[in-house]
C-alpha cells in the first residue's frame, strides 16, 4: 500500500497550471528524484506532500500516522539558537505533548487525561526525546552548543537534516539538498538516504546524486507527471527513447496531413473544372 497518494490534482498560481489532473504515488521504501524546468512546480508540489499547500482541486491520502519531514531549499532557524535548540524543533509535537504530561500529573491531574497524554507519548517514543537529538547530532557530526550563527551554508544544511531526521520520519522531503554542500558532505548525504529506512521525494539539479541515490525518477511537465523506473542515468535513456518515438509519430502525421491536403486541393480543383 502506497504511503501517500494524489489523485486528480490541480494547482495553479494565477494562469499557470502547476498540476493539471496529475496522479502521484510515493510506495514504502523508495527514494524519488522530482525533476522539471525551473517555474515547473516542483517544489510547490513538495508543499503540498508536506501539508503546507492545499490543491485547488483532487485528492490527497495518506496512511494514518504517517510522519513526513520537509528539509526547504532555505532553512529558517530561530536567531540565536544553538544547533541543539534547532534539532530539538523536530520534535516539537513530543516535547509538547511531554510538558503538558508533567505540568498535569504535578498538578494532580485527571487519570484518564494524563493515560491518554503516556499513550500518545509512548507510540512517539516521546520520554527520551533529548537523548534521541543527541544521538542524532553525534551521527550527523554536530556539536550541540554551537551557535547556528557561526555555522557555514554546508553545516547549516547539515542541521536542516539532522531536525528533519530526528523525529524519524516515513517520508522525507528534500529540496536542492545538495546546495552549500561541498563533495565530501554530498557523498556523506548519499550515504545517509542510502540507508534511511523511510521513502523520500529529492528535487535536485545534481545529476551525479540523483544517479548515486534515487530508485525512480518523476517529471514534472506542464501539470503532468510521469514516472520514470531507475536512476537518472536510466530516465535518459528512457526519455531519449520516448522522445524518438514521438517524434516518429508526429512525422507520420505530417506526411498524413500533408497528403490529406494535396487530396483536398485537387477535390477543389476538380470541382472548378466541372
Amino acid at each position: 500500500m502506497a504511503l501517500l497518494t494524489l489523485q486528480n490534482a490541480h494547482l495553479a498560481f494565477g494562469l499557470a497550471a502547476l498540476l493539471d489532473g496529475a496522479d502521484f504515488a510515493v510506495e514504502s521504501r523508495e527514494r524519488i528524484g522530482l525533476i522539471g524546468r525551473n517555474g515547473a512546480g516542483k517544489s510547490s508540489l513538495l508543499k503540498v506532500l508536506a501539508g503546507a499547500q492545499a490543491l485547488d482541486d483532487g485528492a490527497m491520502a495518506q496512511q494514518s500516522g504517517l510522519r513526513v519531514a520537509n528539509v526547504p531549499q532555505e532553512p529558517v532557524f530561530a536567531p540565536d539558537a544553538s544547533v541543539f535548540d534547532a534539532v530539538a524543533e523536530g520534535l516539537a509535537l513530543v516535547r509538547a505533548l511531554r510538558e503538558r504530561y508533567e505540568k498535569q500529573s504535578a498538578a494532580g491531574g485527571d487519570a484518564h487525561a494524563l493515560a491518554d497524554l503516556q499513550h500518545e507519548i509512548d507510540a512517539l517514543d516521546g520520554w527520551t526525546w533529548e537523548s534521541r537529538v543527541a544521538s542524532t547530532l553525534t551521527q550527523l557530526s554536530l556539536d550541540a552548543a554551537t551557535k547556528l550563527a557561526t555555522l557555514s551554508g554546508g553545516l547549516k544544511k547539515r542541521v536542516a537534516i539532522a531536525r528533519a531526521l530526528v523525529a524519524s520520519p516515513d517520508l522525507l522531503l528534500l529540496d536542492e539538498p545538495t546546495n552549500h554542500l561541498d563533495l565530501a558532505a554530498i557523498a556523506w548525504l548519499e550515504d545517509l538516504l542510502r540507508a534511511f529506512k523511510g521513502s523520500a521525494v529529492i528535487i535536485s539539479h545534481d545529476r551525479t546524486f540523483l544517479d548515486n541515490v534515487v530508485t525512480r525518477i518523476i517529471e514534472l511537465d506542464r501539470g503532468k507527471l510521469t514516472t520514470f523506473p531507475g536512476n537518472y542515468a536510466a530516465y535518459e535513456t528512457q526519455k531519449a527513447a520516448q522522445l524518438e518515438f514521438e517524434a516518429t509519430v508526429n512525422a507520420k502525421f505530417d506526411k498524413l496531413l500533408a497528403q490529406e491536403e494535396v487530396w483536398i486541393r485537387k477535390g477543389v480543383e476538380a470541382r472548378r473544372t466541372r
